[in-house]
């Protein structure tokens, strides 16, 4: 069976009895190349032994320094943090993000985020995103990550997602898998030529739970297909390791397992390559 193992280094693995308390509201900002800002109308946050409510703030992270500073007109505070996880971007932006994370409950709402993974930007609209643990059975001095949430139940959303048209050798890597549709596979990469617009993929969906997940979106630039997968994920104990068996893909009627894994194998090399990740390992 095919399957994705990750060596996470970019996966914050920092283990906590139960989430952090954040209320921070209205966020945008923006990263390039190892430094950021951010702005949000209000945020409040626990740290160890203390609590600390902001208005008006400002938020500036250096992935070199591993320092997130926020501060406010009359408050200044420097928290360590590693941002290693930030090495898969060149760059982002984001506007009108809300974060909230209560215990053993975490969730973004964000209303436009830009993703730079070169050599494409992802544009990205209406996304949210919860991880919920409340009602499973983990006792309260178990640790707990988001790793750990993002296996045992999560939520993903996003109303529309654009980027670049389809590369032609995703087409030959559906041919592959496709033989009894070759035909109406060279027609779709003729359209794709002709038109020559962005992708658009809307009403996507990702659910999972126990580490099984199962995910779908609506592909409706010049085709209209839903693609649907399904598979399982789990992690090691120190949460540095990610494997992912991704059991089936389909777009349509196309079977697209093997696509999906090639353009996985891709962008790691490309991320490889710009060392935006250290260690990565892909068995297929």
């Amino acid at each position: 069976m095919k399957f994705l193992l990750i060596n996470c280094l970019f996966i914050c693995n920092s283990a906590l009895a139960a989430f952090p308390f954040i209320d921070v509201q209205n966020i945008y900002g923006d990263y390039l190349d190892g430094t950021g800002a951010a702005y949000a109308s209000k945020a409040i946050y626990k740290v160890p032994k203390a609590q600390i409510s902001h208005q008006n703030i400002e938020v500036n992270f250096d992935k070199k320094e591993k320092n997130l500073v926020i501060s406010d007109p009359s408050t200044t505070v420097v928290l360590e943090f590693d941002f290693s996880f930030l090495n898969v971007f060149k760059a982002f932006s984001f506007q009108q993000v809300d974060i909230k994370s209560d215990e053993k409950k975490f969730a973004i709402d964000a209303g436009n985020v830009d993703l730079y993974i070169d050599p494409k930007k992802y544009h990205m609209e209406d996304i949210y995103t919860e991880i919920d643990v409340q009602n499973l059975p983990i006792p309260d001095e178990e640790d707990i990550t988001i790793v750990d949430g993002l296996i045992l139940n999560a939520l993903l959303k996003i109303n529309k997602l654009s980027f670049e048209k389809f590369d032609d050798v995703i087409f030959d890597d559906i041919r592959v898998e496709n033989p009894l549709r070759l035909s109406e596979v060279n027609k779709w990469q003729q359209v794709d030529k002709a038109i020559s617009i962005p992708m658009i993929v809307r009403k996507i969906s990702f659910l999972s739970n126990k580490g099984s997940f199962t995910g779908k979106a609506l592909i409706d630039s010049y085709i209209n297909l839903w693609m649907r997968v399904r598979g399982t994920m789990e992690s090691n104990k120190d949460n540095t390791e990610l494997k992912i068996v991704l059991k089936a893909a389909h777009l349509g009627y196309f079977n697209i397992r093997n696509t999906i894994l090639n353009m996985i194998f891709y962008l790691r090399t490309e991320l490889l390559n710009q060392g935006r990740i250290i260690c990565v390992a892909l068995y297929l």
